[in-house]
């Protein structure tokens, strides 16, 4: 069974949903007495703010999204050393075949620099392979054991990039799920917290009410740069 991930169901950015529960500390503090019968005690407010500071402390998506830039510029530069290396000992090998011939095609090598991860990682593969079965016939026009294992060695670092790199991918997918299920548990209480001070200021202040406004404009605070931004 695929695993489901996970939806946003708060209207706004994580960010402003973050910041308006902070801005719901000071109501909930103020009525905690009278809001006891509707079921909102010291205890759930305590987890409520609990619940938002551990949700502040989250790293962000812009975070990951760099993170993973990173990952990507190692992934091609070690796929970069990989089809040099491979460029470089074919260009011997033209040397002497020209790479219409069988001789040159025997090597297993078509188009490195434009080639799937999974189509380059076999290339490097062969090259090597062939290469150190053939190696005295193109010692002549420069190839070297060397050569070949800088394409052997290559080839294995690429490969252990691109499992790091998933791995890596994994991490972050789980990392904005857990996010969005903390976001929507923290916008289902704010809601129902929402809901109870509205209910008890209704008929009697509505500057008040209006402060349990669940989509009220997020205040000016500034928000903690190490906190939600997406």
């Amino acid at each position: 069974m695929l695993h489901q991930r996970p939806v946003a169901a708060y209207p706004f950015t994580q960010a402003a949903l973050w910041q308006r529960c902070l801005d719901l500390f000071p109501s909930l503090d103020r009525d905690i007495d009278r809001l006891a019968r509707f079921g909102v005690t010291p205890a759930r407010v305590a987890k409520f703010k609990a619940d938002t500071a551990a949700f502040g402390l989250l790293e962000p998506d812009a975070v990951l999204v760099q993170e993973g830039a990173i990952e990507t510029e190692e992934k091609n530069a070690e796929r970069e050393a990989l089809v040099t290396s491979i460029q470089q000992v074919m260009a011997c090998i033209e040397l002497k075949d020209d790479p219409r011939t069988a001789a040159y095609k025997r090597f297993g090598v078509v188009n490195v620099a434009n080639a799937t991860e999974a189509a380059l990682h076999l290339a490097g593969a062969v090259v090597v392979k062939q290469g150190r079965k053939y190696l005295a016939s193109y010692a002549g026009v420069g190839l070297t054991a060397e050569m070949l294992d800088a394409v052997e060695t290559n080839n294995a670092k690429f490969v252990e990039e691109l499992a790091t790199g998933k791995e890596a991918e994994n991490d972050r997918q789980d990392a904005t799920d857990t996010r969005i299920e903390a976001a929507n548990a923290l916008y289902e209480e704010l809601t129902k917290l929402c809901g109870a001070g509205n209910v008890l200021w209704r008929f009697e202040d509505e500057t008040k009410a209006d402060e349990y406004v669940v989509e009220r404009a997020t205040s000016t605070t500034e928000i903690n740069p190490t906190g939600p931004t997406a």
